[in-house]
């Protein structure tokens, strides 16, 4: 008789632990249960415009300041700090070129521009570290050679914006 009291005992706890709610299989998850996020519509084309504009633009000053240190003669030393500048810039707005939902016509030029870019980037990396003057130009060269320019240039045509102007 012990038995099947403890026995007993032991379902009744078992069966409070339970909440004694009914879950009705058909009933709406909670939000916060939802089954995916939704994903972010893209830009229009005249918000693509004006996003790609802001993103470039602190990359492209900063690109602009070292090209002037480079061809005024400054030092070496000077330039590497540029140079450390351009490769954070160009860090940060490779991320919020990649988390944008561009137009569907911007999405290829824009991979191949980010894909030079991430090229780029690792020289520019090199030269904001670089040892001495002549590590420091040619990872500046060989950054240089991977400027996405080209790429640049199609990402503008398919926004509709004009070539891009220096200064």
């Amino acid at each position: 008789m012990r038995r099947w009291t403890a026995v007993l005992t032991l379902i009744v706890l078992l069966a409070g632990c339970g909440g004694g709610e009914q879950v009705d299989p058909q009933a709406p998850a909670p939000v916060w249960q939802s089954a995916a996020p939704a994903t972010p519509a893209a830009l229009t084309p005249a918000e693509a415009k004006s996003r790609y504009l802001a993103i470039v633009a602190p990359y492209n000053t900063v690109l602009e300041e070292l090209e002037d240190a480079v061809n005024a003669g400054k030092p070496w030393r000077t330039v590497r700090t540029l140079a450390a500048d351009v490769a954070r810039t160009n860090a940060a707005h490779a991320v919020e070129l990649r988390e944008t939902v561009w137009p569907a016509e911007v999405r290829a030029p824009m991979g191949a521009l980010l894909k030079e870019n991430d090229v780029a980037l690792r020289h520019w990396r090199r030269a904001g570290e670089a040892a001495d003057a002549d590590a420091l130009m040619r990872e500046i060269r060989a950054a240089a050679a991977h400027s996405g320019a080209r790429e640049a240039g199609r990402v503008r045509t398919a926004l509709g914006l004009p070539a891009y102007r220096e200064g």
